[in-house]
């Protein structure tokens, strides 16, 4: 007996959209930015600790959904290029801590000016509205995925 599953419009699914379109963006960014000699995976940890700075490595490799040895290496890049700097954990002397260097600022402003651009280009005809509302939906979407993740992850 031979079962056809019905086929499913992937382009119809939240998830698949989701990823999609973050593949998208980040295939975009990746072009726009290679001017800055960073890696997809450089960008988007300096982008994640402009907005969380202080975090642990392992607490990075989750956002970034790597493993912990895959930040410790690229943290290795980072240091050396003089934008991240460790820092020692006051709760723990095993543990260290990441943060942005003084020549992390000018690398960021232009990550954040080619994210301004290219938004500029993806939102247009999506008013501002529009826009505020996608935020929000995807603000709750994010809320409600919270729970349902495997622990420690965020």
């Amino acid at each position: 007996m031979n079962m056809t599953i019905p086929p499913r419009n992937p382009g119809l699914n939240i998830g698949f959209l989701v990823s999609d379109t973050s593949r998208m963006l980040r295939r975009i960014f990746n072009e726009r930015l290679t001017h800055l000699g960073l890696t997809q995976a450089q960008w988007r940890a300096l982008a994640h600790l402009s907005r969380n700075e202080g975090l642990n490595q392992v607490s990075l490799a989750d956002r970034l959904d790597v493993q912990p040895i895959t930040v410790a290496r690229l943290i290795d890049k980072l240091v050396a290029a003089q934008l991240v700097e460790r820092r020692p954990d006051p709760n723990d002397r095993r543990a260290q801590r990441l943060y942005l260097t003084a020549q992390a600022a000018p690398v960021l402003e232009q990550i954040w000016d080619v994210a301004d651009e290219t938004y500029a280009v993806v939102l247009k005809g999506i008013s501002d509205e529009e826009r505020d509302q996608l935020i929000e939906l995807l603000t709750r979407l994010q809320a409600n995925i919270g729970p349902l993740q495997p622990c420690g992850s965020s």
